[in-house]
């Protein structure tokens, strides 16, 4: 354990509550005694960067994160021994305290039926340290393991927030402590171990699964490959809020983190789709969290058919793309259709078109989806938002259904369409009829006694008394000619049909056109 009197740089302290890494351990000059300096985890914290009076004591990552302190205003430190005992270990005092405070209550409430009981078994039960499970010390003052010999149940340890800075105590933390499984590491400075350390350490972490370390300035995906050679076993890991902005194409974090199940990189800042792709090698990821990473575009192969999966997450079952400024979400769910197992899918609904169609979307773009949003899809939901993009990209689909190139080129960024086809047929019956409607037709009157012909334009709700007078003026029929006898040439049956009502129009009689109109 680090004592208060032999500091040295890289010692996490506290001053209230406020945490910062020793920078500086040393004189000033024109004053007496040492000095402490300090970077504080605050960005705005201190009150310079290191260098007072023209002499660079430190240097700061930002500009006022640094100060000049005496030790006797640090926060004592403590063993996690020490802190797990004072926090779980319930005494005479406490139990008095506990009841005080529960009678208290029940004057409160006015609750006189309301009793107190079984403090002393509460008591004993705590007091037990053997049969804790799951223990946090967080914004404790601990740099220390201590003797953790008693804890020989504990599987779960939140050690957030504390003064831990060593990957060597860690170490003998988690190698005192065999049955423990999941450490929170989160909002602590680790000093990067050697690289002879590492595989020392390695044998230590052998048994846990699950390791958090959220807010830990780790600030590169190199670092976190170079850490999880320490963790052998791990499956699930958070390194949330850590100034990672690329994922580099990196061998070695295949292998270290080839049993990772979980990978949760929140609220960082990788943004590119080469680091999405890189991600994607992982061998056995089946839960990625990127909210927050302001990643604008999901790409895969390029190259992939429309019936086949990339290579990339073949075991990624569940994504999280939550407060991620994507362009085009249509082309990032044509993109995700290419995953071979992807079930669940959370993001941020497109703000230009209604909850409703981005879920239709989506539904009917990704095959194997089973939730979107936490919300179940059911076998309705994806029926309806199939047909809902067979309609939708109809046109488009008819354009090119005749170009066999452009025709594979739609299927590409369109993935879910041949399949929606194979379901409910060509859209053709959806398409809008192109076809110029008019009320007027072609007529081919043919006088029988003479063979002579007209051709003549016509409306189809013309009525055959008035197609009769018309008659006559084409031909100069003489006045006063008695009524005529009109004949529908059917050109499919090749037969005359009368047209014997001369008060029903044309289309009455279903007359097409360019269809002959006899006459006798």
């Amino acid at each position: 354990m680090i004592l208060q009197n032999h500091l040295e740089r890289g010692v996490r302290v506290k001053v209230g509550q406020h945490f910062g890494t020793v920078r500086y351990v040393g004189e000033v000059p024109n004053t007496d005694g040492e000095w402490i300096g300090i970077e504080w985890d605050d960005p705005v914290r201190g009150k310079h960067s290191g260098t007072v009076n023209g002499v660079q004591y430190f240097q700061t990552r930002s500009p006022n994160a640094g100060s000049l302190i005496r030790g006797e205003k640090l926060t004592k430190f403590e063993t996690l021994e020490q802190a797990i005992t004072k926090k779980y270990t319930v005494t005479e005092d406490t139990l008095r305290i506990d009841s005080e405070m529960l009678r208290e209550v029940q004057k409160q409430m006015h609750a006189t039926l309301f009793e107190i009981v079984g403090m002393e078994k509460v008591g004993g039960k705590q007091s037990n340290l053997a049969d804790l499970v799951d223990v946090s010390v967080c914004f404790s003052p601990v740099n220390a393991a201590g003797d953790l010999s008693r804890f020989t149940n504990l599987q779960m340890l939140d050690v957030s927030s504390t003064l831990l800075w060593n990957w060597n105590v860690i170490g003998s933390i988690v190698e005192q402590i065999p049955t423990l499984q999941e450490l929170n590491l989160s909002n602590n400075r680790f000093v990067d171990p050697y690289e002879e350390q590492i595989a020392l350490l390695a044998a230590k972490f052998h048994n846990i699964r699950k390791i958090i370390l959220k807010n830990c300035a780790l600030g590169s995906w190199s670092e976190v490959v170079r850490l999880a050679r320490l963790w052998p076993a791990i499956e699930y890991l958070s390194v949330e809020q850590n100034g990672i902005k690329a994922v580099d194409d990196e061998a070695p974090y295949i292998v270290a983190l080839s049993r990772l199940k979980l990978l949760d990189l929140q609220n960082n800042s990788i943004a590119d789709v080469e680091s999405l792709q890189n991600l994607g090698r992982l061998p056995a990821l089946e839960e990625l969290l990127l909210n927050g990473n302001g990643l604008r575009e999901v790409r895969f192969a390029e190259d992939c058919p429309h019936n086949e999966k990339v290579e990339l997450f073949r075991h990624l079952r569940t994504l999280y793309l939550r407060d991620n400024p994507l362009q085009d979400q249509s082309s990032a769910f044509n993109e995700l259709d290419k995953l071979a197992r992807l079930e669940q899918v959370t993001l941020d609904p497109d703000p230009s078109v209604s909850y409703e169609e981005t879920v239709s979307r989506i539904v009917g773009s990704i095959a194997g989806l089973r939730m979107f949003n936490r919300a179940t899809i059911n076998e309705k939901l994806r029926r309806d938002s199939e047909c809902d993009m067979w309609k939708l990209y109809a046109n488009q689909w008819a354009e090119v259904r005749n170009d066999a190139q452009q025709l594979k080129a739609f299927f590409k960024t369109h993935r879910m369409y041949p399949r929606v086809m194979e379901r409910l047929g060509s859209p053709e019956q959806v398409l809008p009829d192109t076809r110029k409607t008019t009320n007027m037709i072609h007529l081919q009157l043919l006088n029988e006694l003479t063979g002579e012909k007209r051709e003549k334009k016509v409306p189809k709700r013309i009525i055959l008394h008035t197609l009769q007078n018309l008659i006559v003026k084409l031909f100069g029929l003489p006045d006063g000619t008695i009524a005529l006898r009109l004949y529908l040439l059917d050109r499919k049956r090749r037969v005359r049909m009368p047209l014997e009502n001369h008060g029903k129009s044309l289309d009455f009689y279903s007359v097409e056109d360019n269809d002959t109109i006899v006459f006798e």
